[in-house]
């Protein structure tokens, strides 16, 4: 049986939270923490999966402050920190309006350094959490970082729909990969929403390193881990999650082949038993 994704407006905590609800709620819930992308938002990176999720879990998709149609602050941040902290503040007061104690956690690309975060701050409010070609490690900036993290400065449609095949490990097997691209193109390029993620991307691109869990912090962590990477991943290298291995106590690395930055959409027929066995 299909599960219908419905929208929500959660008005808990400082700012309200566009979120898409997915699933009985009377099953353990799960959580889901999209990237940073210019024009990205919850619907772009998790409609596909969340009713696979729902046979199982309660699926909870938000727009992050700074993304979609949640509420973003009077006064934008000017670090990247500010960001992180806002969105922590989002997520716990998600979780305390629908009345869930402890969840699990997916967290891709900007979502994982995110996770990361929830777990050091709140560790009591997750259960096993997975991250997804995330950032919060060392890493080699690729090129095709380098681009997203400029688009504003050339903001064309044809430059975008490059960006976003970059995210991919061969784009003729993502047919909806154009309708994704005009999508998120359109609201990437919005006036509204291109002021705030102007902020927010500068922020990125001036502060990434900011976002790097500290190996003692990792190494602190109780919860079982599992992390997913493509190994043609062009946006966030390989090294990031090697380096999560290495530090953390509970963890276990899938490395992905044929798969880019955006595993939920090219191999989600691993991803998914992989989630199942992690989550229970």
């Amino acid at each position: 049986m299909a599960h219908e994704i419905i929208e929500k407006r959660l008005e808990g905590g400082p700012l309200a939270s566009h979120t898409l609800l997915c699933g009985d709620p009377s099953k353990p819930a799960a959580i889901l923490l999209h990237g940073a992308g210019p024009g990205a938002n919850a619907a772009s990176n998790w409609t596909r999966c969340m009713p696979d999720l729902a046979e199982d879990y309660y699926v909870i998709a938000p727009d992050l402050i700074g993304f979609g149609q949640s509420e973003v602050p009077d006064e934008l941040p000017g670090h990247i920190s500010g960001w992180i902290g806002k969105r922590v503040t989002q997520i716990i007061a998600i979780l305390d309006e629908l009345g869930i104690e402890k969840t699990h956690m997916l967290g891709n690309s900007m979502g994982g350094a995110l996770a990361f975060h929830l777990t050091m701050e709140e560790p009591e409010r997750f259960d096993q959490v997975a991250i997804m070609g995330a950032i919060g490690a060392p890493m080699t900036t690729t090129t095709d970082m380098r681009r997203l993290l400029n688009f504003y400065n050339d903001p064309r449609i044809n430059r975008y729909r490059e960006m976003m095949h970059s995210f991919v490990y061969d784009p003729t097997l993502v047919p909806e990969l154009e309708t994704i691209v005009q999508t998120r193109f359109g609201l990437a390029t919005d006036p509204a929403v291109e002021r705030v993620q102007q902020v927010m991307i500068r922020t990125m691109k001036e502060g990434m390193d900011d976002l790097i869990i500290p190996t003692a912090a990792l190494g602190r962590m109780p919860h079982n881990f599992a992390i997913f990477h493509g190994r043609q991943d062009r946006i966030v290298p390989l090294e990031t999650s090697l380096y999560f291995l290495e530090h953390l106590k509970n963890a276990e690395l899938h490395v992905l082949d044929r798969c880019g930055h955006w595993a939920q959409t090219q191999r989600w027929d691993a991803m998914l038993p992989g989630l199942r066995k992690h989550w229970g």
